[in-house]
């Protein structure tokens, strides 16, 4: 059992490799999620999974996965991608309130920082 957690990292490095050239995001995305069905909780693995949802156009995927991942972990990094995604997509209130929350949980959080002084420049 004590595997599992470094067979899901070594799963997700590869999913890595591939996702860093455009012709191995199918494979990529199979590692992605090979790694989760090892380990649920494998936050990295689910990061890397929406971040590549995000590359191919899928941001209501990203977002999916990670209003899912926050329901069971309240994580400041997953609060600062969902952030990104809805800034990205020009949903401003949600990515406000997403890099808020991440703040809330990690004051020292420098990605969201530096997210919300975009954003607030943004909505003025």
């Amino acid at each position: 059992m004590k595997a599992m957690p470094q067979l899901a990292k070594a799963l997700k490095l590869v999913g890595d490799v591939h996702a860093s050239n455009s012709g191995g995001r199918e494979k990529a995305k199979k590692f992605y999620e090979s790694a989760l069905r090892l380990e649920l909780g494998y936050l990295g693995a689910a990061l890397a999974l929406a971040e590549l949802h995000v590359i191919e156009g899928r941001n209501g995927d990203a977002v999916s996965l990670l209003e899912r991942y926050l329901k069971d972990w309240a994580d400041d990094s997953l609060h600062v991608k969902l952030a990104q995604v809805f800034a990205a997509t020009n949903m401003l209130s949600e990515a406000l309130s997403h890099y808020q929350a991440a703040l809330r949980l990690n004051p020292q959080n420098e990605a969201a920082k530096r997210g919300l002084e975009r954003l607030e420049k943004q909505m003025k």
